[in-house]
């Protein structure tokens, strides 16, 4: 190889843009979480969770990686928040200045995605609306972008490299935003 051609070739790594798809995939796996190829619109691209390394290297050392898909597993348990109570029920939660923030991320009609640790015992009574989502349900993650083109961004974490506080901390505080909203305004 001569000089110049070599040179070129460190020239073009150093300037490669870093791919924070790949590397959010491969930090969820590590995790122990699956993740799968999507599309902007939160669809599958294609078949099958992944849950192996080098199957996720492949999948998004391309040129244009794909968005990510993760789902709930043995190690995080992904929630669906409603508007009202999951914002203020963030808000209680931040109050309280905990060491380990949730991930949470806003969704289009105004509900929230949020992560915590996967429930140690029973929760009881959960504030209406608030849904567990499954293993194997699919969830859009950041960095990847919605149908609009923008890029999705967690709100109070870096995951899945973070650690993730407890479900029952969590998700106390939205039940009890539900209360207090129904107290202060007769309904959510």
């Amino acid at each position: 190889m001569r000089d110049d051609d070599a040179e070129s070739e460190v020239a073009q790594r150093m300037f490669r843009r870093k791919n924070l798809l790949q590397d959010t995939a491969l930090a969820c796996v590590e995790r122990g979480i699956p993740v799968q190829a999507g599309t902007a619109d939160g669809l599958p691209a294609a078949s099958g969770w992944l849950t192996d390394v080098a199957e996720v290297r492949a999948t998004w050392s391309v040129a244009d990686p794909p968005n990510i898909l993760a789902c709930s597993s043995d190690s995080v348990a992904i929630w669906r928040l409603p508007r009202v109570a999951g914002a203020y029920g963030k808000r209680l939660y931040e109050q309280q200045r905990p060491d380990v923030w949730p991930p949470t991320m806003k969704l289009p009609d105004g509900d929230w995605i949020t992560c915590t640790l996967p429930p140690e015992d029973d929760l009881g009574p959960l504030a209406t609306g608030v849904k567990y989502l499954s293993p194997g349900t699919p969830v859009l993650i950041p960095p990847s972008r919605n149908a609009a083109g923008r890029r999705l961004r967690w709100d109070g974490s870096d995951f899945p490299v973070h650690p993730l506080p407890s479900a029952e901390a969590v998700l106390s505080m939205v039940l009890l935003a539900e209360h207090e909203h129904r107290e202060l305004h007769g309904g959510i």
